[in-house]
C-alpha cells in the first residue's frame, strides 16, 4: 500500500510540472559504479574487481568477499561460520598446515597485522595485502584467496586444535561489553534472528562440533555465486583479469544449491524499555535509541537523501559541541539509530537528560538558522573537493572498501569524481527547511528504545519507562527563549605578529630536508614530499612537559591543554573557531604530555596561513573560560563513573601503578583527582609550558611550496616569543622497579584471567641496540603465537611489546601480555619463560628472524613514502637526539643482525632479577 501511494505522489507531482517528472526519472536510475574499477561475473557467478592504484607503489589489496556469515547457521550450527574462517588459515589444499603463514610471514606479510579476517552476520571477508613486484608471490597470492574461496582442508586434527583457539576467542571478549551486546542485539533488533546470531557462537557448539559439521557448512556456503575477489594495486588490470578467470572458473555450486535466505529487520512502530544489571557498572547510564532502517544508496535520489542527513548529523554535532552524547550511527541489522547517551551519578540523571532534551526540542522546534546550514554546506563541499584532489593518491585499502560494501550491500560505488559532480548538484538544493523537517522526523516517539544500566546497588536510583517518558515532557513545558547566532567579525589574533627572520638555514640533502633556524632561536625542519597532492603534516615539540610541575599541580597540569582546546584562543571561542574554520581543512591541538608539550596538526597548502595563524594564537592568546572548562570535566567524570568496577580496569590500573613504582602521578585516575584540576592553575601552567619558543622544534612534511612557506614561518613562528631558557624534561624517577615483583588482583567472578609479565632494566641505547631489541620482541611474538596458541591454544592472542627510551634514562621494558583460563595461568607463564630463556641462549631461529627482518623492510619501503611515516620518524629522532639521516642507513643495519647478536642482547638485557608479574584472577568463592 504504501509503496503504491507513494507512486501516485510522483506521477501527481509529474502532471503539474514536466521538468519535475523528468528529473524525478533520472534520479530513480542507478548510479553506476566507478568507471575506474573492472568488474565481471564469471559462468559460475563469481564476482571480480580490479582497480589500479599506485598508492602505496609496489603494493596491491586483495579480499575475498563471501556473502556468508553467522545469520545463516542453524541453532546446531552457532559459531561454525567463524570456525570456518578459523581453518582457512589452518592448512590449504596448495599450504597445508601452516606453511600459509609462514610463507607470507617471510615475504614480510605479517600474520594478524596484514592477513587478516573477519567474519559478520551476514558476510566473511579475507584480507590479504601483498608487494606486487613480486610475481611468484601475486601467483602464490592468488592461489590463497582460491584455496580459501573452496579448498580448505578442515582436518580432524587441526579442528580439535583451533576449538581451544576458538574457545580462547570467545574469553578474550568476555566483559561488560560483550554482556551488553547479548542482552541489547535481541533487544533493538525486535527479537530478530541478529540478537540470536552473534559470530562467536555458543560455548556448546564450539565444544561438540565435528570437522564433518564445519564441512558441511563450508560446502553450502562457500561457493562462487556468493563470493567476489577484489583487488586494487600497482598491478597490471588486464593481466589481472586474465589470472583470475584462469584461476576461478572452475569453482562450483553445489548439485543442490541452498537458497541464500534473507532476515531483515523489521520495525513495528512500537517503544521499548528495558533494565540492564551488572556488577562492573557504576553509575546509571540511559540510553534513548530511535531507530530506522539503514538507507541503501544506489540511485541520485539515495545519494541526496545521505546528504540531507550527513548535513543534519553534522549541524547536532556542532550543537553538542562534538561531544559524543547525541549522534548517529549504524546499529546491527540493517539498521541505522539516532540516539541520545548518558552517565551520571545515581542522583543526576533527571536534570542530565532534560539539559540534554531542553537543546533537542531546541532543534525540533525552533530548527537551525541558515547561516548553520551554509556553514556545515560549506565544509562538506570542501571535504568533497579535498578527497577530489587527492583522487590519484587516496590509498587502496580506502578504495577497496567501498568496492567491499557495492558486492555485499549494493551500495553505490561510483567514485570521487561522480561523488563531486553530484554533491556540486545537489547540496546547493538541500533547503533549511527539508533539514528541519527531518529534525522532527527523528524526534518522533516511534521505533524508540530505552535501555537503563547500572548495578544491583544503584537500581533503585534506575527510571522506569514511565519516569523517563515524564522527563521528557517535563521539557515541553519550559518556556523556551529564541535562538540567537552572534557573529564574530573580529580578526583571530586580537594582536597582529611582528614577524622574525630566518637566521640559518641547513640542507640536509640526504633526508631532503631544510633545517631552518629562526630569530627567536626556534628551530623548524621541512621535508617536501608528493606523497600526497595537497597535504601537510606539522608537529611542535619541546621537552618539560608535566614533569616540570609538582606533584600538588599534576592534574591541572595534565588537563590543561585540554582545558585551552576547549576554550578556543584569540578573539574567538571553541565554537566560534569552528565557524571561522569553515571551509578550511585545519586541524591543530595543544599538548602537554609527561615530559613534552608541543602542538599537532594537518592542513593543506591552501589553508597553511590559516593553520599557522591558529597556531600562533593558542601559543600568544590562549582563552580561559570557566563554562567549557566545567563541560570538559564533567563529560571526563561521567567517563569514569563506569570505569571504577570494571574488572579489567581495575587490573591496568594496577598495572599502571606497579609499573609506575607507585609514584603519586600513577594512581588511578577518579573523579576526586578530577576536582584537583583548577582552572586557574591549568591556565597558568599552559602559559609557562608555551612561554619560550627557543625551546620548539616544529617539523613539517608534506606538498608545500617552500618559497612560500617561509615568510609564513617568520610570520607566525619567529614572532613567538623567547626567554632563551630551553627548559628540559626532570627526571622524576618513574621506572619500572627493579627487583622481582609478583601481584595478584582478584576481582569479578568471570573465568578469564589476564597477566603482564614485564622485564626491565638499563640500556646501552644506540642504533645497532634498538633494531636488535625490536627483533627480540618480533620474534618472540611469532614463537609465543605458535606455541601458547597454535600448540597449546591456551589463549587467543598473545602480545608483546618492547619500550625503549633514551631521555631521561636509557632504559628498556618487555612487556608480555595474553588472557586464558585461570587454570592454565600458571603452564602458560612457564610456557613464556621457556620461550624466553631459548631466546637468550640460542637465540631466534633462522627462520623467524627472517620473518623479522621481512617485515621491517616491507614498512620501511612502505613507510619511505608515507608523509605519516616521515613526520613519526623525524619526531622520534628529535627527541632523542639522533641523526635525522639514520632511516638511509637501516636497511643495512638490519642485515647486520644475527641469531648472535640478538641473542647476546637477550642474554645481557633479560634479567631474571627484575622481574614483574601481575595477574587478574576471579574473586574466590567459599565452597
Amino acid at each position: 500500500m504504501f509503496i503504491k501511494y507513494k507512486f501516485l505522489s510522483i506521477l501527481f507531482l509529474a502532471t503539474l510540472c514536466i521538468p519535475l517528472a523528468c528529473k524525478t526519472s533520472l534520479d530513480t536510475q542507478p548510479l553506476q559504479l566507478d568507471p575506474e574499477v573492472r568488474t565481471g561475473k564469471l559462468p559460475n557467478g563469481f564476482t571480480y574487481y580490479i582497480r589500479k592504484n599506485k598508492t602505496p607503489e609496489k603494493r596491491v589489496t586483495m579480499y575475498l568477499a563471501s556473502k556468508v556469515g553467522s545469520i545463516l547457521e542453524t541453532d546446531q550450527q552457532r559459531g561454525i561460520a567463524h570456525f570456518v574462517e578459523h581453518m582457512s588459515f589452518n592448512g590449504t589444499k596448495h599450504f597445508p598446515k601452516k606453511e600459509l603463514s609462514d610463507y607470507l610471514e617471510k615475504a614480510g606479510v605479517r600474520f594478524g597485522a596484514d592477513i587478516n579476517a573477519n567474519t559478520g552476520l551476514e558476510e566473511t571477508v579475507y584480507q590479504l595485502p601483498l608487494p606486487s613486484d613480486h610475481p611468484e608471490l601475486l601467483a602464490n597470492g592468488l592461489q590463497i584467496i582460491r584455496d580459501w574461496a573452496q579448498d580448505a582442508n578442515i582436518e580432524a586434527e587441526d579442528v580439535e586444535r583451533e576449538r581451544h583457539v576458538i574457545l580462547e576467542e570467545k574469553r578474550f571478549r568476555q566483559g561488560l561489553a560483550q554482556r551488553v551486546q547479548e542482552k541489547s542485539v535481541p533487544f533493538y533488533t525486535n527479537n530478530s534472528r541478529h540478537g540470536s546470531r552473534l559470530p562467536i557462537g555458543t560455548e556448546e557448539v564450539l565444544l561438540k562440533v565435528t570437522p564433518e559439521e564445519i564441512r558441511s557448512f563450508y560446502k553450502d556456503w562457500y561457493r562462487p555465486d556468493l563470493q567476489a575477489i577484489l583487488v586494487v594495486g600497482d598491478i597490471d588490470v588486464d593481466q589481472m583479469e586474465k589470472d583470475i578467470k584462469a584461476k576461478f572458473s572452475d569453482l562450483r555450486n553445489p548439485q543442490k544449491e541452498k537458497e541464500r535466505p534473507v532476515y531483515p529487520v523489521k520495525l513495528t512502530g512500537k517503544n521499548q524499555y528495558m533494565q540492564f544489571i551488572d556488577p562492573e557498572l557504576g553509575g546509571v547510564s540511559l540510553e534513548i535509541t530511535k531507530k530506522e532502517l539503514a538507507d541503501t544508496v544506489r540511485t541520485t535520489a539515495d545519494y541526496r537523501t545521505s546528504l540531507l542527513k550527513k548535513l543534519l548529523a553534522e549541524l547536532v554535532s556542532i550543537r553538542f559541541r562534538r561531544l559524543p552524547i547525541v549522534g548517529f550511527g549504524p546499529l546491527t541489522g540493517g539498521l541505522n539509530s539516532f540516539s541520545v547517551n548518558l552517565t551520571t551519578k545515581p542522583a543526576e540523571t533527571e536534570q542530565g537528560l532534560k539539559s540534554i532534551w531542553l537543546e533537542l526540542r531546541r532543534m525540533e522546534e525552533q530548527g537551525f538558522t541558515k547561516s548553520e546550514l551554509e556553514r556545515v554546506k560549506k565544509a562538506h563541499q570542501y571535504q568533497i573537493e579535498e578527497a577530489l584532489k587527492e583522487k590519484d593518491r587516496t590509498a587502496s585499502e580506502l578504495l577497496i572498501k567501498t568496492y567491499l560494501q557495492h558486492f555485499l550491500t549494493g551500495n553505490a560505488a561510483p567514485g570521487i569524481s561522480k561523488e563531486a559532480e553530484l554533491t556540486s548538484e545537489l547540496l546547493p538544493e538541500v533547503t533549511l527547511d527539508e533539514v528541519n523537517a527531518l529534525m522532527k522526523d527523528y524526534m518522533k516517539a516511534t521505533d524508540r528504545d530505552i535501555i537503563v544500566k547500572s548495578s544491583e546497588y544503584n537500581k533503585a536510583f534506575l527510571p522506569d519507562e514511565a519516569t523517563v517518558l515524564k522527563w521528557i515532557e517535563s521539557v515541553y513545558t519550559q518556556s523556551l527563549p529564541p535562538m540567537e547566532e552572534e557573529e564574530n567579525l573580529l580578526p583571530l589574533l586580537k594582536k597582529e605578529p611582528v614577524p622574525g627572520k630566518i637566521s640559518a638555514v641547513e640542507e640536509i640533502k640526504k633526508a631532503d630536508i631544510q633545517k631552518i633556524m629562526l630569530s627567536n632561536g626556534l628551530t623548524v625542519l621541512l621535508k617536501k614530499t608528493d606523497f600526497q597532492n595537497d597535504q601537510i603534516l606539522f608537529k611542535g615539540l619541546a621537552e618539560g612537559g608535566t614533569s616540570l610541575s609538582g606533584d600538588a599541580d599534576y592534574e591541572s597540569a595534565t588537563n590543561a591543554a585540554n582545558i585551552i582546546a576547549a576554550a578556543g584562543a584569540g578573539n574567538y571561542d571553541f565554537l566560534q573557531l569552528g565557524k571561522l574554520m569553515t571551509g578550511r581543512k585545519v586541524q591543530l591541538s595543544p599538548f602537554i604530555l609527561d615530559q613534552y608539550q608541543g602542538f599537532n596538526g594537518s592542513t593543506t597548502k591552501e589553508d597553511l596561513p590559516a593553520a599557522l595563524e591558529l597556531l600562533h594564537a593558542y601559543f600568544r592568546e590562549p582563552r580561559k573560560d570557566e563554562e567549557s572548562y566545567l563541560t570538559l570535566l564533567g563529560r571526563a567524570k561521567e567517563q569514569l563513573i563506569n570505569k571504577q568496577d570494571s574488572r579489567s580496569q581495575v587490573f591496568m590500573d594496577t598495572v599502571t601503578l606497579v609499573l609506575g613504582n607507585y609514584h603519586l602521578r600513577k594512581k588511578p585516575q577518579s573523579i576526586n583527582r578530577l576536582d584537583a584540576v583548577k582552572l586557574d592553575k591549568a591556565f597558568e601552567i599552559y602559559k609557562e609550558r608555551f612561554a619560550d619558543a627557543s625551546a620548539f622544534t616544529f617539523l613539517f612534511v608534506g606538498n608545500m611550496e617552500v618559497a612560500k612557506v617561509k615568510p609564513l614561518l617568520e610570520k607566525y613562528l619567529g614572532s613567538l616569543p623567547s626567554t632563551r631558557k630551553k627548559e628540559t624534561m626532570r627526571d622524576l624517577g618513574i621506572n619500572v622497579p627493579a627487583g622481582r615483583i609478583s601481584k595478584t588482583v582478584y576481582k569479578g567472578t568471570e573465568q578469564k584471567s589476564s597477566v603482564v609479565l614485564v622485564y626491565s632494566g638499563a640500556f646501552d641505547y644506540n642504533f645497532e641496540n634498538t633494531i636488535k631489541m625490536n627483533a627480540i620482541a618480533d620474534v618472540l611474538k611469532i614463537s609465543l603465537t605458535r606455541r601458547l596458541r597454535d600448540q597449546e591454544g591456551g589463549t587467543y592472542t598473545p602480545n608483546v611489546q618492547m619500550n625503549l627510551s633514551r631521555y631521561p634514562k636509557t632504559r628498556f621494558a618487555i612487556v608480555v601480555s595474553f588472557d586464558c583460563a585461570p587454570k592454565n595461568v600458571d603452564q602458560l607463564i612457564a610456557s613464556v619463560q621457556d620461550e624466553i630463556n631459548k631466546m637468550k641462549t640460542a637465540g631466534p631461529s633462522a627462520e623467524n628472524l627472517q620473518k623479522f627482518k621481512a617485515a621491517r623492510k616491507v614498512g620501511l619501503e612502505t613507510g619511505a613514502k608515507n608523509n605519516e611515516f616521515w613526520l613519526d620518524y623525524l619526531v622520534s629522532q628529535v627527541m632523542n637526539k639522533e641523526p635525522l639521516t639514520q632511516f638511509f642507513d637501516y636497511d643495512a643495519a638490519l642485515n647486520g643482525i644475527t641469531i648472535k647478536s640478538v641473542q647476546q642482547a637477550a642474554a645481557t638485557y633479560i634479567q631474571d632479577k627484575n622481574y614483574v608479574k601481575l595477574v587478574l584472577m576471579p574473586e574466590k568463592t567459599n565452597p
